[in-house]
This record gives C-alpha cells, sequence and structure tokens, in this order.
C-alpha cells in the first residue's frame, strides 16, 4: 500500500482520518476506519469538497536512488539514510532522538512500533543512490537557511527556516506540495504533506563561493 508516515491525513467518502505517529507502521496495511479500535488510524471528522490544489500537481518523473539497506547491524549516528524494502528511504533525526536509532527492533525504520521517534520518513526510491549527493545542511553548524517565502518556487531537498525550526522539501512526489500554497506551507497544519521538519539552528549560513 502506499506509505503512510505519522500525521498523514486520508478521508474516506466524507471523513478524515489521520494516521497516528506511534503506529504509522500498520497504517499502510489498514483501511481507515475499518476497525472500531483502530491504533493506527484516527478519526479527525468529516470534510466537504477536496483540499486544493485545485489542479494536479506536477510530480518530477526522476524518483532519486535509494541509500543502502537499513541493518540492525549497524550504528547510524544523525542525518544517515537508509533503505527499508528497497522503495523507502528513511533518515535518522538530527537531533537527541538520533539515539533511538539503534535501540533495537521497537525502533527500526518503517516497521517499528516507534519508528517516528527516530527516524524520519523521506519519501519513495528505486535502484541505488547516484555518485553525488544533494548538498545538505548541517544543523549542528551554527547557520540557518533563508525564511520560508510563499512567493519561492522550492524544490525537493529545499530547506527553509520557520519560527527558528528548520524543514526540508520532501524528494518524491509529495515535494509539489511544497508549492502548493499558504495551507502546505512548513509549519501549517498540512505541512507534513510536503515539508519534513528537521530541527532548529542558529544564526545564518555563511557565503559560498562561486565554482570556478
Amino acid at each position: 500500500g502506499t506509505p503512510y508516515g505519522g500525521g498523514d491525513k486520508v478521508a474516506v467518502g466524507t471523513i478524515v482520518y489521520e494516521c497516528s505517529a506511534a503506529a504509522s507502521a500498520h497504517c499502510p496495511h489498514r483501511t481507515p476506519g475499518e476497525l472500531a479500535d483502530d491504533d493506527a488510524w484516527t478519526e479527525v471528522g468529516p470534510c466537504t469538497g477536496t483540499v486544493g490544489p485545485t489542479s494536479s500537481p506536477t510530480f518530477d518523473p526522476d524518483t532519486p536512488g535509494c541509500p543502502d539497506p537499513y541493518s540492525p547491524a549497524i550504528a547510524y549516528g544523525k542525518g544517515d539514510k537508509v533503505a527499508v524494502d528497497g522503495s523507502r528511504a528513511y533518515m535518522c533525526k538530527r537531533d537527541d532522538d538520533a539515539a533511538f536509532c539503534n535501540a533495537g527492533p521497537r525502533y527500526a525504520p518503517g516497521t517499528g512500533l516507534y519508528s517516528d521517534v527516530a527516524w524520519v520518513w523521506l519519501g519513495s526510491c528505486v535502484g541505488t543512490l547516484a555518485p553525488t549527493a544533494a548538498p545538505t545542511v548541517d544543523l549542528e553548524a551554527p547557520g540557518c537557511p533563508e525564511e520560508y517565502s510563499s512567493a519561492a518556487k522550492y524544490e525537493g531537498g529545499d530547506k527553509v527556516l520557520v519560527g527558528g525550526l528548520v524543514y526540508v522539501c520532501k524528494w518524491d512526489e509529495y515535494g509539489a506540495y511544497c508549492n502548493a500554497g499558504p495551507m502546505f506551507a512548513p509549519g501549517g497544519d498540512n505541512s507534513d504533506l510536503g515539508w519534513i521538519k528537521m530541527g532548529s539552528c542558529r544564526g545564518s549560513l555563511a557565503p559560498v563561493a562561486s565554482p570556478l
């Protein structure tokens, strides 16, 4: 099924359901509303119409390659990326919760009951990573990316600052929501559709020299 994560919302008929972070590993395998005591999907309430954008988003057909497969025998650190089932990419959190990335099966990415405590779901992936990686912002460094602007055009991997917190635009097809208007802005009610909250930062990034 679709690799839903904690906080993802779906509609069944006119009822909205939200995937529970504590039991997100079960969301892809259960139908919202099917079980009376479902711990994976929580009923949020009724809805009418559709949530913007009004037209289908335009997606980049080039899905990124997968990082190395997750292995419980490897000690992971902040920012390390892994693949699960050869099609889903996760990143070990960059804050103190990174310690849970090596805390056993219950915290395993995607399959563990407490996966969301330690790991951030980055999106879908295919094949293997290309030799060169996209630039990243080290959140342990003092610098912050630029403030989010609704007038800017964002792509997968772009990072912005909102209220002292850093968000990154998703790399997969959901990255189209990074440019879908105020309802999907980072830190908003539907932020999780297009953005991943990375953590806090300080100051600003130092200028980078132009390549020769």
